[in-house]
């Protein structure tokens, strides 16, 4: 028996990506754990007042934390629990599986050397929505700003607060509508995460504020305790390239190779020797790792195929009651 689903609007709103999520099994896992555990609830009330963050490795070696914890909870949203999840080639591939299209395999290669350099903290947030118009997903993400503007034009988003070094060194992921919500919870969550971190945000909606601060908390404790881990990095290409090149020169027999060094020298690369450059980089252990990764997103971050994104941006919307008080 066949059986006949559509996405309604208020899931997401281009049809495009309608169109595209009715043939995405990460979708419909995510929909389908999510209506489970409505048990009897409204599933579009429940969903339009979560959603989440996902902090990445250069957030904890850029020591960006407790900004990331402060910014969510004044913009109104409350944390309900948190989640360390890895990430390798296969789900930097499936989150992002709607836009790679509009960069080459270059940038995806050091994309792959970002997300995998550490933990990657699911942060999920509650807020009731300010109004019909804006979910909670939808404001999160006009407020975490986009990606494509590293020299902060934009003001006042949650990537310009941190200064963001690079396009790709962005320190924070956030699903832009109630569907990305279902879809992308289930590409970094296996079945088990998945369900206890839909129930754990359905709970939280009846939480008191005595228990969103103690998850707050845990939160800003689970990690900042990453610190530990892993040496601060500046994040800075202008103070990594040096640092890189005197590191070469008192260790001459490190294997990178030949264009490797010479893109490094020059601090830059062209589009045609950016994928060896970038495999060569990886390659070396032996470097330090975050001057590595700095300097291979340095070399490719402006880099793009000229093909528009499989899905862009969600088409805008006036700015729910707590933006529009927030300008005033």
């Amino acid at each position: 028996m066949r059986v006949h689903e559509t996405i309604e609007p208020w899931l997401a709103r281009d049809e495009r990506k309608r169109a595209h999520y009715l043939d995405d099994p990460y979708f419909w896992e995510g929909r389908t754990y999510f209506r489970a555990a409505c048990a009897g609830r409204y599933p579009e009330t429940a969903l339009r007042s979560l959603t989440f963050l996902l902090v990445k490795p250069e957030a904890i070696v850029g020591r960006r934390i407790a900004p990331i914890i402060e910014f969510v909870h004044e913009r109104g949203y409350r944390v309900a629990g948190t989640w360390p999840v890895r990430m390798g080639r296969h789900e930097a591939r499936s989150l992002w599986r709607y836009q790679l299209n509009t960069v080459p395999i270059a940038h995806l290669r050091a994309l792959e050397m970002v997300v995998s350099a550490g933990e990657l903290f699911l942060v999920g947030l509650v807020r009731r929505p300010g109004s019909a118009e804006a979910s909670a997903a939808e404001s999160l993400s006009r407020s975490k700003g986009s990606s494509d503007d590293p020299i902060g034009r934009g003001g006042g988003s949650l990537r310009d607060l941190l200064g963001r070094p690079a396009v790709m060194l962005n320190f924070v992921h956030a699903p832009d509508e109630p569907a990305d919500v279902l879809r992308e919870l289930a590409v970094l969550c296996d079945p088990a995460r998945l369900a206890q971190a839909i129930g754990t945000l359905l709970a939280a909606s009846h939480w008191s504020p005595a228990q969103f601060a103690a998850a707050a908390q845990t939160a800003r404790v689970i990690m900042t305790s990453r610190y530990a881990r892993s040496a601060a990095h500046d994040l800075d290409a202008a103070a990594t390239l040096p640092r890189l090149r005197a590191w070469l020169r008192q260790h001459p027999a490190a294997g990178l190779a030949p264009r490797a060094r010479a893109a490094i020298e020059a601090g830059q690369t062209s589009p045609e020797q950016a994928l060896g450059v970038v495999e060569s980089l990886a390659g070396v252990p032996e470097l330090p790792a975050w001057d590595r990764i700095v300097t291979a997103v340095h070399l490719v971050d402006g880099l793009r195929t000229g093909r528009p994104p499989l899905i862009g941006a969600p088409p805008l919307r006036p700015p729910d009651e707590g933006e529009q008080r927030e300008r005033l």
